[in-house]
């Protein structure tokens, strides 16, 4: 008995799974960035400078930035926030942030709402006391989905992608079925019209079906009395081939998102760090400036961390459907081979006079 390559249903899902893990370990880096560990939260690292808390001192260093725009934002952190309270202010890429809010705090950190009232430069992780009675250092946390809103107005893009690939490789599961395509009913039924002599049985069973061996069927007995069997297989294989590429379509689309999806993400870092060095023409370079940019650059190049991870799994999906779509043609070729075998046997026993037959039959 030939044992069928093509993949079944539960073999499909399997793969799905696959590719969810897949899309979930391309995201992984990402997300382990937002999330820093833990037990690193109550220890900053040397670079943070213990003059910063020194309040005249840094108080002294507000005074020389320009005032802020008071944009109000919002900090997650895990870091034990019991003593904080509103008024405090903190340090944060050489920026200055007055607590103005608190949402939630406790042991296990809370969330609480900041406004930048000297400086100009958006808040990274690292938070240090300058005023109040919070927590010298506060490591701010910071999700995949933060990370995805800080990438920029291209980020949009690559999530409309993400979704569509999404939705392409779900309906792919059930639209590569060979029950879809070949349905073993189908095939035992076609083969007993046609040797029935039943023609008009045979193509009512064909156009009652759906898939790439029903319409290669329908095909084959059009005008049936009147065509050689040469004329029988030029149908066929237009048919076919119509079909075929209609099949194409999703495995196109999948490629056409993995070389689209990296090509926004380049966009976008492209265009953040034009931005960037924009910022920097006509000034002297400063550390406030330099870490001004240092930061919209790591905005810049999340677009393009998003969109590879949605290449990646796209891909990979591309690839399997695309071997699915490639064995499901062959074994769509082999019975369409048997059914037109049938018919130029039905063809000589009925009677029909088949010029190409018997000077084919000649030339042997």
């Amino acid at each position: 008995m030939r044992v069928n390559p093509y993949l079944n249903k539960w073999q499909s899902l399997l793969c799905l799974l696959i590719v969810v893990i897949m899309s979930t370990a391309t995201l992984m880096p990402i997300n382990t960035y937002a999330q820093e560990d833990a037990a690193d939260e109550l220890s900053l690292p040397d670079e943070v400078d213990d003059d910063v808390l020194a309040g005249d001192d840094a108080m002294s260093e507000a005074d020389q930035l320009d005032e802020g725009d008071n944009k109000k934002f919002t900090v997650v952190t895990k870091t034990p926030i019991d003593e904080l309270s509103a008024d405090d202010v903190y340090k944060n890429n050489g920026t200055f942030f007055k607590v103005v809010e608190i949402g939630s705090k406790g042991p296990k950190g809370g969330k609480f709402y900041v406004v930048r009232y000297k400086g100009n430069v958006d808040p990274g992780m690292k938070w240090a006391k300058i005023s109040g009675n919070g927590p010298n250092f506060i490591r701010s946390h910071q999700s995949l989905f933060d990370r995805f809103k800080a990438g920029g107005p291209l980020m949009y893009p690559i999530g409309i992608l993400l979704l569509l690939m999404i939705i392409v490789a779900l309906r792919s599961v059930m639209y590569y079925r060979k029950g879809v395509h070949m349905p073993k009913a189908f095939i035992d039924s076609g083969r007993q019209a046609i040797k029935e002599g039943n023609l008009e049985k045979f193509e009512t069973l064909a156009l009652n079906q759906k898939g790439l061996l029903a319409r290669a069927c329908s095909a084959m007995v059009v005008n049936f009395a009147s065509s050689d069997m040469a004329e029988i297989n030029e149908r066929v294989e237009t048919a076919a081939g119509n079909e075929v590429n209609r099949m194409r379509f999703p495995v196109r689309m999948l490629n056409f998102i993995a070389v689209v999806s990296p090509l926004v993400g380049l966009l976008g870092t492209v265009t953040g760090m034009i931005a960037c060095f924009d910022s920097l023409s006509g000034e002297n370079a400063t550390a406030s400036k330099a870490m001004e940019m240092a930061s919209g650059i790591k905005q810049a190049l999340l677009t393009t961390a998003f969109g590879l991870c949605v290449a990646v799994p796209s891909l990979f999906v591309y690839f399997l459907y695309n071997q699915k779509l490639q064995m499901l043609i062959g074994d769509c070729e082999t019975e369409t081979a048997e059914f037109v075998h049938l018919l130029k046997k039905l063809r000589k026993e009925s009677g029909f006079e088949d010029d190409g037959d018997d000077d084919d039959e000649e030339d042997a």
